[in-house]
């Protein structure tokens, strides 16, 4: 999966709590949270990764995250290729040491009687009846 820089740092923030039981990928993910603190050099950033590593309000901070990423990386285009090898980085420990990306599903459904179904491992057999 090709996923743009910013949205796979999302990823990995979202999961960073499980990704850092893993020393080897851990310390890579501390590495581009420390990062992107330098990069947007706010208090209010550094706090918001401070929760993110203590699994706290993860994803209202991570959406924060993006956001400040979005608008400092926008036309810069050095910084987004050094978070790019950052996140390649991380990408490339955890298929040497065989840590699995965590997954995040956001589904929004509106309406009346819908069946909603999303993250099954089921080998390709699924059977919805009502």
């Amino acid at each position: 999966i090709i996923m743009d820089p910013i949205t796979l740092a999302g990823v990995i923030l979202s999961g960073a709590n499980k990704l850092m039981e893993n020393e080897a990928v851990g310390n890579a993910v501390k590495g581009v949270m420390n990062w992107i603190g330098g990069v947007l050099g706010k208090p209010s950033a550094t706090e918001k990764l401070q929760q993110i590593e203590q699994n706290q309000q993860v994803e209202e901070s991570v959406n924060s995250i993006k956001a400040n990423l979005e608008f400092v990386l926008e036309g810069n285009q050095d910084l987004q290729n050094q978070l790019a090898a950052k996140l390649e980085e991380i990408q490339a420990l955890m298929k040497k040491e065989n840590v699995q990306m965590p997954k995040t599903n956001t589904m929004t459904i509106t309406g009346n009687e819908n069946i909603g179904l999303q993250d099954i491992t089921t080998q390709g057999n699924i059977s919805i009846t009502r």
